[in-house]
């Protein structure tokens, strides 16, 4: 706070990359402090989610090619499962898809009822709803 409104936002001003009022959320220091801070934030998530990514690549590709080996080198020793329950204690797959999707059109059809078309878009809710739920992989992460 004390970086983006005692140095950026004046800094902004001072070289016209946010010309308007302070305050304003278009031409001003605040949205250009939201958007430069929020593009920041983005930018930190994708970063941190590409190891994620890439060591899912190899689990998918083991599931779909049965040619790949899962040993690493250890012949006769399969890797240990990383899953602690057991299929019968997992919450069924089928139940968490409709749950999602439910809660998804829920979620989108409540804030364009509360924003209206002059607000928030349903097609950006959506799209909000699928990078929040990508990023949101990040605190489940542990290494």
């Amino acid at each position: 706070m004390l970086v983006g409104w005692g140095f950026l936002s004046p800094l902004s001003k001072h070289f016209g990359w946010a010309p308007g009022p302070v305050g304003d959320m278009t031409a001003g220091a605040r949205g250009w402090i939201l958007w430069i801070s929020l593009a920041i934030m983005c930018a930190d998530s994708i970063v941190s989610l590409l190891p994620v990514a890439w060591g899912f690549v190899p689990k998918a590709a083991k599931r779909h090619d049965p040619d790949i080996s899962g040993t690493d080198g250890n012949e006769g020793h399969e890797k240990p499962d990383d899953e602690t329950e057991t299929e019968d204690r997992l919450v069924p797959r089928s139940w968490v898809l409709w749950g999602l999707s439910v809660s998804v059109a829920f979620g989108t059809a409540v804030v364009w009822l509360v924003f209206g078309d002059k607000g928030i878009k349903p097609w950006a809710t959506f799209i909000g709803f699928g990078m929040g739920g990508l990023l949101s992989i990040l605190g489940q992460v542990q290494t």
